[in-house]
């Protein structure tokens, strides 16, 4: 419910007086590490093969088939290699069928034997404007014995999204004070998450996750404070009015780890207090309203491509706003017109670009 290759540094060997390029696979070999981890920009997996993360979104839990059934084997199709799963600690609808920690275990077993990289996101935060949410609802869920568990079972291969779109920057009158205590609230999850595990950590950008400017502010300090320096910096372009595009670059120079958690073909607004979904075409159509600037998903896309940098799709199935996914129903033959371009695009869809990991 959703409110609004391998790029390895070859080396070269001289052998008996031949000059051999090494093997892509063998340049991190004595890096070898039991989890994935991020080295300036990158994100390695435990072999050491720099993995770029092409994939979509599925919010689990808003399909209310689930756990009876999912739509993962659709979504496999696409040629994805990973797959951002919307969780909660409390789904907040007493109608909703009930779900289980064991539930998602099977989701990451799954995921694993179909080489999908999962990344368990709690999305209970989603555009709460308090920080300090993250430690006094979110972290006591990720470190309770049956949840940690589970990821302890299937941490060589997971990655986790503490909290979707959590904290305010741009959208507060102090962002100094806005930004330390964000900054100070990841801090104490991560001295949290860090006695129990050591696989990456995402961190969405604040104001609903589309601010990327904080990150080369407050990044580095981060990844310095993280024992374990294994952070994921994420975005999600919800820019209808907001330009985020030139710090894409601020990024890479900072040498910072940036993926895309959230990109979409739609946006929301809120219109006299109510949500209107669909408001905005991020996509160049001509639907609804055309964005405040002149930005279209495409446009970044390709510039993601071009830089090396991973995105995940929002979303698979389904979301308030029908266009916005990229199936009909979750399965892979009823594409939209915005699913068929993301995974069939001869420059920047999952069928070109998405890279298995191991």
């Amino acid at each position: 419910m959703k409110r609004r290759q391998l790029i390895i540094n070859t080396g070269m060997v001289c052998v008996s007086g031949l000059l051999f390029t090494t093997l892509p696979s063998l340049v991190k070999a004595q890096n070898k590490k039991s989890t994935f981890y991020t080295e300036g920009r990158y994100l390695y997996n435990r072999f050491g093969e720099n993995v770029i993360l092409n994939g979509i979104n599925l919010p689990i839990l808003d399909d209310w088939n689930f756990p009876q059934e999912d739509k993962l084997a659709e979504l496999e199709k696409t040629g994805a290699n990973a797959v951002r799963i919307q969780w909660y600690k409390d789904y907040g609808q007493p109608n909703r069928p009930s779900y289980s920690i064991s539930d998602l275990d099977n989701v990451l077993t799954r995921c694993r034997q179909s080489q999908i990289i999962p990344i368990v996101m709690l999305a209970d935060s989603t555009c709460n404007s308090d920080p300090q949410f993250l430690n006094t609802q979110l972290i006591p869920w990720w470190t309770q014995n049956d949840v940690l568990k589970v990821l302890k079972k299937h941490e060589s291969y997971l990655i986790i999204n503490l909290a979707s779109e959590l904290g305010v920057y741009r959208w507060t009158d102090n962002q100094q004070a806005a930004l330390n205590s964000f900054k100070n609230a990841y801090k104490s999850a991560i001295s949290s998450i860090r006695q129990y595990l050591h696989l990456p950590i995402m961190i969405d950008a604040p104001d609903c996750g589309t601010s990327i400017e904080v990150f080369p502010l407050i990044g580095q300090e981060l990844i310095d404070y993280d024992p374990d320096h294994n952070l994921l910096f994420s975005g999600h372009a919800y820019w209808s009015g907001y330009d985020g595009i030139p710090y894409i670059d601020t990024i890479i120079n900072a040498n910072l780890p940036l993926v895309f958690g959230e990109i979409a073909n739609k946006q929301d607004e809120d219109i006299n207090g109510a949500t209107e979904y669909c408001y905005y075409d991020l996509d160049g159509t001509t639907e609804n309203h055309p964005p405040l600037i002149n930005f279209a998903y495409q446009t970044l896309l390709t510039i993601l491509q071009q830089k090396q940098i991973g995105w995940m799709a929002w979303c698979w199935y389904k979301d308030n706003c029908t266009n916005r996914q990229m199936t009909l129903n979750g399965d892979f033959d009823d594409l939209t017109p915005y699913g068929n371009d993301l995974v069939n695009n001869p420059i920047y869809g999952l069928k070109v670009i998405a890279k298995k990991s191991r």
